[in-house]
């Protein structure tokens, strides 16, 4: 084995075992120091954790931790949140944007609402322990929630929906694929560009009906999760997408 090789084991179980998501590994220069190789041979090493999706290196800051995996049961049919917190995982939901749009002919046909319908799109950054593991864009029928855009602060969106204006969003249904995040989505999920991002698409209807009230656009890292899948339990989970 060479040496940059044995050097990343070394580093990779000492990440699984004493480090968590936001940490940051010493200087390059102390590493070197430590393990008395040069600093060319250190870069290879934690080059080797970087394309693993271990690591994700800041200019400025420093080499920052990345990867820690939750197992996510998507035959449960609790929201995502309560799904975590049943694991004994608190999720912090923060808005980091919204905007008042019209429905045109293409969101129409991905969200099955009409063209024209006004929408108010919020966007949250999902995080679990300080680390961000998904981003969702959430595109509601503007005139079947009046105050959301200014009453919505952070929390379960489908629970404050729930408890403010007496509608049950549930998922009709969702398509789920995989891409490459953009620079603003790596940027926000602290996660490498050529690391896909896992992504579902879920159209949200009033319980009860077919009235689709939202579409939902979540962008979640793929090395956040293991999903487990319970024979005879084949429906995706009510409320709010899985990431």
């Amino acid at each position: 084995m060479a040496v940059y090789q044995d050097v990343a084991r070394i580093l990779e179980q000492e990440i699984r075992e004493n480090l968590v998501s936001g940490d940051y590994l010493p200087s390059e220069a102390e590493l070197a120091r430590r393990f008395s190789i040069n600093r060319h041979t250190l870069r290879r090493a934690v080059d080797q954790l970087v394309d693993a999706g271990m690591l994700l290196r800041q200019q400025g800051k420093g080499t920052l931790v990345v990867e820690h995996a939750l197992e996510y049961n998507i035959g449960a049919r609790a929201r995502f949140s309560e799904a975590l917190e049943a694991m004994g995982h608190t999720p912090v939901s923060e808005v980091i944007g919204r905007r008042v749009l019209v429905a045109d002919e293409r969101f129409a046909r991905a969200s099955g609402m009409p063209a024209g319908t006004p929408i108010l799109q919020v966007d949250t950054l999902r995080s679990v322990k300080g680390k961000p593991v998904n981003l969702i864009s959430h595109y509601l029928r503007r005139e079947a929630f009046p105050g959301l855009e200014t009453d919505y602060r952070g929390g379960s969106l489908h629970a404050h929906i729930e408890q403010h204006h007496g509608i049950k969003l549930v998922r009709k249904q969702a398509l789920i694929s995989t891409t490459l995040p953009g620079k603003r989505d790596a940027e926000l999920l602290q996660y490498p560009r050529h690391m896909p991002v896992l992504v579902v698409k879920s159209n949200n209807v009033r319980s009860g009906t077919d009235e689709v009230l939202e579409y939902s656009l979540s962008r979640g890292r793929a090395d956040c999760f293991e999903f487990r899948v319970q024979p005879g339990i084949t429906d995706l989970p009510d409320g709010e997408p899985t990431p």
